[in-house]
């Protein structure tokens, strides 16, 4: 925080006024009070890096990364106030040509006492493709101190004026980010590095999502009006005590599942996607092996190691791989990636045009109100992405808890479902056709998940292998 405004919130407190910035008291244009925070440029400090900045090379995408300490005072939800200093890091397109106008802002989350940007890495290779600018929020005090890999403690001089107030703050805090967006407060840097933002959105998973869907059902996001969407992933209520004042996507996996009726809300939509876990492969991959050695100052990789690690991570069981038995930290493949891009997609095109996502088909459930199961194990009803409806695999999504396991199916129990590739690959196109038209699965998603059918030739006798036939998706949400 800057002298001159240290001096106002130290003077404001001490006579008992409102702490919010001057400049930032009186609504603007779009009718909001949230103040705007002051957005400065770390130091160096001893790493030269961020803390979780891309474990790649960003400029091969046309994008670039920046972190800024983000000051100012929050307001708690018994109404006192707090200063408060966190971070954020902005990863955005190089020019005004490659943005497409959105922002999404990912309220990290902590449940392991450190950060995991769960939506980003889900969705890393639809926002680079689409050209978000996308933002990781540091909201909740147990990601910024005090375990190894957290600010405070892996980096201290970097992290030095970092200061929590709590997390009774975290939701002022959030707004007052996404207020940042879009507004500056003087002597403060641009985080966008001058994009022209049309629309902010906004993420969580898991405890994070709980924390967004209290921000959202307790009509404080209506009320502070700076964020334009919201995406709710693996948390959260499927009603809500305040009527939707802004668009509303649910995303949930097998572990949040249950019978209760959904909300009628016009702005609300609840997808429920079968045999997925609540931490997955696609993420334990790339947090082990990408996150993982950038933590240790390794170089990020560049196009080639990219390409090949999101290769690995987004193995659906269809090639038997030791991680495939790992609770938690990998584990489950069932590609909620593929529904996380679909979603933001969805979402931000909800905010854009007004045209609302699919309603999709509920889970099913048994007479005891558990997840309904097929012949092979695996969840019955809600989204059908296509391994689920052409199995190799039996996904156990929620045998450790918040993470799953693969069982991917003998090579002889391939070959006695679908007795040559060709009659593999033929069910597969089918089921993937059904997901691009019902608009669960975009088409380029759609490709790479056809590409990867090629690679289950392998598991085949020669005689039985047939060829890698070219794909081309259908026209996306026809259905």
């Amino acid at each position: 925080m800057r002298l001159t405004a240290l001096i106002a919130l130290v003077m404001a407190l001490a006579l008992g006024t409102s702490s919010w910035p001057a400049d930032a008291q009186a609504p603007d244009a779009a009718g909001t009070t949230v103040p705007v925070p002051r957005l400065s440029e770390p130091p160096e400090g001893i790493h030269g890096h961020p803390l979780w900045d891309a474990w790649h090379e960003l400029k091969p995408f046309g994008y670039q990364q920046r972190e800024y300490l983000v000051s100012g005072a929050a307001r708690a939800e018994d109404g006192t106030t707090a200063p408060y200093t966190t971070r954020i890091v902005v990863f955005r397109p190089r020019s005004e040509d490659r943005f497409n106008g959105t922002v999404l802002l990912d309220w990290v989350n902590v449940t392991a006492q450190f950060e995991n940007a769960v939506d980003i890495l889900e969705a890393r290779e639809m926002l680079l493709r689409e050209g978000y600018a996308f933002v990781h929020v540091s909201v909740q005090s147990a990601g910024l101190c005090c375990t190894p890999l957290t600010p405070k403690v892996w980096d201290p001089a970097r992290y030095e004026s970092i200061n929590h107030p709590g997390d009774a703050y975290a939701a002022d805090i959030f707004a007052q980010v996404a207020r940042s967006m879009r507004a500056r407060a003087a002597d403060s840097v641009d985080p966008l590095g001058g994009l022209s933002p049309s629309r902010v959105i906004a993420s969580g998973q898991s405890q994070s999502a709980n924390r967004l869907y209290d921000y959202v059902s307790s009509g404080q996001a209506a009320r502070d009006d700076v964020i334009d969407g919201f995406l709710i992933h693996g948390g959260g209520e499927k009603t809500f005590e305040v009527p939707l004042a802004t668009p509303v996507l649910h995303l949930l996996s097998d572990l949040e599942a249950d019978p209760s009726p959904p909300s009628d809300d016009p702005r609300y939509r609840l997808w429920e996607v079968a045999a997925t876990a609540h931490s997955d492969y696609f993420i334990g991959y790339q947090s082990v092996f990408g996150n993982g050695p950038r933590t240790a100052d390794q170089p990020p990789m560049d196009r080639a190691g990219y390409d090949e690690l999101i290769d690995a991570a987004g193995n659906y069981g269809q090639i038997p791989a030791p991680l495939h038995a790992t609770c938690t930290v990998a584990g489950a493949t069932m590609p909620m990636h593929y529904a996380a891009s679909t979603a933001l997609h969805q979402l931000d095109r909800w905010v854009r045009t007004g045209e609302a996502p699919p309603v999709t088909q509920r889970f099913a459930f048994d007479a005891t109100g558990q997840l309904a199961k097929d012949e092979h194990g695996n969840t019955r009803g809600g989204i059908r992405m296509p391994p689920v409806e052409v199995p190799v695999a039996t996904y156990l999504t929620t045998a450790c808890g918040l993470g799953g396991i693969t069982a991917p199916f003998t090579d002889a129990q391939v070959q006695a479902l679908y007795p040559t590739f060709a009659d593999y690959q033929q069910r597969m196109r089918g089921a993937t056709d059904r997901a691009v038209r019902r608009g669960w699965l975009l088409p380029v998603d759609a490709r790479d998940q056809m590409r990867r059918v090629c690679t289950v030739r392998e598991r085949y006798p020669a005689g039985s292998r047939g060829r890698c036939q070219d794909y081309r998706p259908p026209v996306f949400g026809s259905a």
